[in-house]
């Protein structure tokens, strides 16, 4: 079994960088998308440009938050690591992310738990998303394309005009957490799907954050929506309703490498390296 990450990375390569080193074993191969605006002499600079088990993927995009292109760069990652036709998981991180755990503690917990599909979401309307979430699906948001504010005037005008988009019909919506673990096969079955129902990608094109409800939405209306565990594995923690979840410092040590997650997020070394410190002994220990 393999262990093939697929990582979303925007900014501090640095962490990047230190990311990979504390994920790197001979069983696991790295798929990174690093977003378009970042110069490539800036990307040479790291220690990741030159490791035989990190591919860097040549189409890179530019990514805007809440548009499609955070999918379109997922599934380009995932077709470059699915090209490879490594049994195992494909885990997608962001850059902020970091282990919590081993590499053999992660490896151990993925070969014992072989099958299952980590995923966390949930049936839409949800109860804790302004508007139960619909409100991302039922009016067109051309965010990549006109930006956020734009896209938010543009659906104030529907929602005045009583403008609504029909929606698949047998094909109930979900909505989850962007980031998941998925097995190969699950991973070429959305890769099957969407090359023969591309009127699904025209229609998450224009949505408003669909990588929380584009994979959850396929997965939990495919065969193996059965073998979904309802948790992507990941210690995130969300606070009065902000859309991005806290970054942790040192003095969320405890509740970290407590937490019994493989991986957390999000992480900013710049602002906070001691945690990052504190978790690469931790790991260091559990290898001793």
């Amino acid at each position: 079994m393999y262990i093939n990450y697929l990582i979303l990375a925007h900014k501090n390569l640095a962490q990047v960088d230190r990311l990979i080193d504390n994920l790197i074993e001979s069983n696991t191969f790295i798929y990174l998308h690093i977003d378009k605006r970042v110069r490539r002499s800036d990307i040479m600079r790291c220690r990741f440009s030159s490791n035989q088990n990190v591919r860097i993927i040549n189409n890179r995009i530019a990514v805007n938050w809440g548009g499609y292109s955070m999918v379109q760069a997922t599934l380009n990652l995932m077709k470059a690591a699915s090209d490879h036709n490594r049994e195992g998981y494909f885990v997608l991180l962001s850059g902020q992310d970091f282990p919590l755990q081993s590499t053999r503690s992660i490896y151990a917990y993925l070969h014992d738990n072989y099958g299952k599909e980590f995923l966390n979401y949930w049936r839409l309307p949800y109860k804790n998303w302004m508007w139960g979430g619909l409100d991302r699906i039922k009016y067109y948001w051309f965010i990549d394309k006109i930006g956020m504010d734009a896209s938010n005037l543009f659906v104030d005008f529907q929602k005045e005009n009583k403008i609504e988009r029909d929606y698949f019909k047998d094909f109930p919506p979900h909505g989850g957490s962007q980031w998941w673990c998925l097995t190969l096969d699950c991973v070429r079955y959305i890769l099957n799907f969407i090359k023969q129902n591309p009127i699904v990608i025209d229609y998450f094109e224009s949505t408003l954050i669909p990588d929380e409800s584009f994979f959850h939405t396929i997965i939990m209306n495919s065969p193996f929506q059965h073998n979904v565990v309802n948790d992507n594995l990941r210690y995130i923690i969300f606070e009065g309703g902000k859309p991005n979840p806290r970054v942790f410092g040192i003095n969320d040590f405890s509740s970290l490498v407590n937490s019994g997650k493989l991986w957390a997020r999000k992480f900013n070394m710049v602002h906070d390296h001691f945690v990052l410190d504190e978790l690469e002994n931790h790991i260091l220990s559990e290898l001793v």
